[in-house]
């Protein structure tokens, strides 16, 4: 029994280090490929600390130290994953470390314990600071274990096919990952069985949510990329269909869609989206996507709908860039607050429009204060 339960935590450790690496060696690395591979990190030490106990002693606890991302990461991502907007703030991330902290205050706890080296006056006070401690990383942890959950069924109404079948992989796995490690146990066996099982439970429970999000990930890259194929022979078909069957006098660009595709993308920035698609401003205003492509070529004049957005998003990270406030910021941070998913996208999309990447563009502006920003086609 032993050795099959190092045997669970061996396949834990060797999995999550695969994806780990998988996505941290990514050449167009995103917000979510960073967060993913430091949940993965965080569970293979878990799967360390485990397999180290019988054979390092009290220092397993220093190990445990490094599995403070696990519940909270797990948040991040999945609000990375289902948010199209903004999906981590300060908060969020302050949230995230306080439970890390946490995490870490119990296992330095324990290790003190542990050798006999507590160095406090009165150990009851200290005692009763411990259960507290506990109690609130328990219904924080409890708490963001819901979160993560509901992030997937947010608004599923409104979802797509895919977004649909992307919410419930995860919803689904997440449930019965939480049901598995500490419900089902109690139906199926003995307090002395769970013990002996309890790797293998673990093992499963994470897994199940580790892969789960993997699968989400491989589904919105795949969709991301179909989106731009579509859109690419979307534009070329009404291009095609406009100068055989249209004049251009005769085409339906009414006032009032220009009004709200000005209103979407002026008013509220939608272009700060990293997944933003031609069917979002569509359904937003309820008219086909070819009317929308039609009024950005004819009346914005812009080839097609990304470089459109693009040109928003160039110009929002040009301001930045410009500000005093954001001068420490670094080029990624620019990249991801203007909406670009990646760094590698924002240089060549950033380039291609600009003609310098954004590093030698804040270099060449770095002494001016009010340098005048170009201005879009009309």
């Amino acid at each position: 029994m032993a050795m099959q339960n190092n045997s669970s935590y061996y396949f834990l450790v060797i999995v999550c280090m695969v994806l780990m690496l998988v996505n941290a060696l990514k050449n167009d690395k995103q917000l979510i490929h960073y967060l993913f591979a430091i949940f993965c990190g965080s569970l293979c030490m878990v799967g360390v600390q485990k397999l180290s106990a019988p054979t390092i002693g009290v220092y397993h606890y220093l190990i445990g130290l490094f599995t403070c991302a696990t519940c909270n990461v797990s948040w991040l991502v999945s609000r990375t994953l289902f948010r199209k907007s903004k999906p981590i703030s300060g908060v969020h991330i302050a949230v995230a470390v306080s439970i890390a902290g946490l995490i870490m205050f119990n296992q330095t706890w324990h290790y003190l314990v542990s050798i006999d080296a507590l160095p406090f006056p009165d150990s009851q006070q200290m005692w009763r600071l411990k259960q507290g401690m506990n109690e609130i990383t328990v219904l924080l942890s409890s708490s963001i274990l819901v979160l993560s959950f509901w992030e997937a069924l947010r608004g599923y109404k409104q979802k797509n096919e895919s977004q649909k079948l992307q919410a419930i992989i995860f919803a689904s796995s997440y449930a019965f990952a939480v049901f598995n490690a500490s419900i089902l146990p109690k139906f199926l066996f003995s307090e002395a069985d769970i013990k002996a099982y309890e790797p293998f439970i673990i093992t499963s429970s994470a897994l199940l949510i580790v892969l789960a999000m993997q699968v989400v990930m491989v589904l919105q890259s795949r969709d991301k990329t179909h989106c731009c194929n579509q859109t690419e022979s979307e534009t070329s078909d009404e291009v095609n269909r406009v100068k055989v069957d249209e004049p251009f006098e005769q085409m339906d660009i009414s006032p009032k869609l220009i009004k709200g595709i000005n209103q979407l993308i002026n008013e509220q920035q939608l272009y700060l989206q990293s997944n933003l698609k031609i069917s979002d401003l569509a359904q937003a205003l309820s008219v086909p996507e070819y009317k929308i492509s039609r009024a950005i070529r004819h009346y914005y004049k812009v080839a097609n709908f990304n470089l459109f957005i693009n040109q928003y998003r160039v110009k929002h990270a040009q301001a930045l860039l410009l500000k005093d406030e954001a001068r420490h910021w670094s080029i990624l941070s620019i990249a991801l607050e203007s909406g670009f998913s990646s760094l590698a996208t924002f240089n060549r999309v950033f380039k291609s429009i600009v003609g310098v990447i954004p590093n030698e563009f804040r270099k060449q502006n770095d002494k001016v204060q009010n340098s005048s920003l170009p201005e879009l086609a009309e």
